[in-house]
């Protein structure tokens, strides 16, 4: 399968954003605990001078891929990432919060591996929330938020392991919608309902020097121009009783397409060199179960993985939370 390493990427970052974003802040009723599901996004924002911590641990692997038409093929060798993402809130009031998100990861590809823990992409971001569900929970919520992806995580230079591409290279700006909104069943448990809506604009130009997870040789000298994202997310948890909670996510994610440009060799040797990646989309499910202790501290785990996409991978991620708010 061509450019491998640029899809790849792309979800890596897609699923250190997603974990930035997922759970934050457990439900306040005492009979209904709520730790979040795997994937959408908390519209609701934490209390004025409370913190929330939630370290993931997530293993990524993919053993085949989505054509043009959206047939899946098989692929060897398969590639595996583990991959650390601790995202950290802080309540500024109690409807604007700030979050800072940072995280790793190690790779491996046949008998090759990421030379040690590599840094991923950091985020910062900020929500406001526009309407609160009131102290009944019977009115929907939502939220309007803005994060950057500053590219701290390495995608060029690489040298002779192309596996050490943690990063994209690319400073992203992303906008979201939230809603979150509670029904409660004839026996009295509540369900609880989220949607997310996020779009990213399309980054400047990223410099790419030599091998690169844009798939480049050695000796390339150029850029790329990447294009924009979509994310939607949908949700719903149903709770079994104050601790336990059955979770599924619904997601889709899009990435418009991409231009890379640049030339190779030196002096009288040197061509041009250009190419340009098709748009990718990929469908996934994210079951999980959710343990809540009380309503600060929870955990949750689950796999997400993909069903349908069109020039991407086909992944199964295995993934767990701990959720804390102090």
């Amino acid at each position: 399968m061509t450019h491998f390493k640029h899809r790849f990427g792309s979800l890596v970052a897609c699923s250190f954003a997603l974990a930035l974003c997922a759970n934050q802040a457990s439900a306040q009723d005492s009979s209904a605990n709520f730790t979040g599901p795997l994937l959408t996004s908390n519209a609701v924002t934490l209390p004025a001078g409370a913190w929330l911590v939630e370290p993931y641990l997530i293993y990524y692997k993919s053993n085949a891929y989505y054509d043009e038409q959206g047939n899946r093929h098989s692929q060897t060798p398969s590639t595996r990432q583990w991959q650390t993402s601790i995202p950290i809130y802080y309540g500024v009031t109690d409807r604007f919060q700030v979050q800072l998100g940072l995280g790793g990861a190690h790779a491996m590809s046949g008998g090759a591996h990421t030379d040690g823990i590599g840094a991923a992409d950091t985020t910062l971001g900020m929500q406001y929330m526009v309407l609160a569900p009131g102290e009944d929970k019977k009115h929907p919520t939502v939220s309007l938020a803005y994060s950057h992806r500053f590219p701290t995580g390495t995608y060029d230079r690489l040298d002779q392991n192309p596996l050490n591409a943690i990063g994209n290279g690319a400073n992203v700006d992303t906008f979201s919608a939230l809603l979150q909104q509670y029904v409660w069943l004839p026996n009295g448990r509540p369900m609880r309902f989220r949607a997310t809506v996020s779009y990213s604009l399309p980054p400047s130009r990223v410099n790419v020097q030599g091998a690169s997870a844009y798939g480049t040789p050695q000796d390339f000298r150029g850029g790329v121009r990447l294009g924009s994202s979509l994310g939607v997310s949908t949700s719903v948890e149903y709770s079994i009783n104050p601790q336990w909670v059955l979770a599924m996510d619904l997601a889709y994610n899009r990435d418009a397409p991409s231009q890379l440009k640049g030339i190779t060799g030196q002096g009288d040797a040197a061509t041009q060199f250009a190419r340009r990646d098709a748009s990718r989309d990929v469908y996934s499910l994210a079951p999980a179960v959710e343990y809540n202790f009380n309503d600060r501290i929870g955990i949750v785990g689950g796999v997400q993985f993909s069903f349908a996409g069109r020039n991407n991978n086909a992944f199964v991620t295995p993934m767990a939370a701990i959720n804390m708010v102090f």
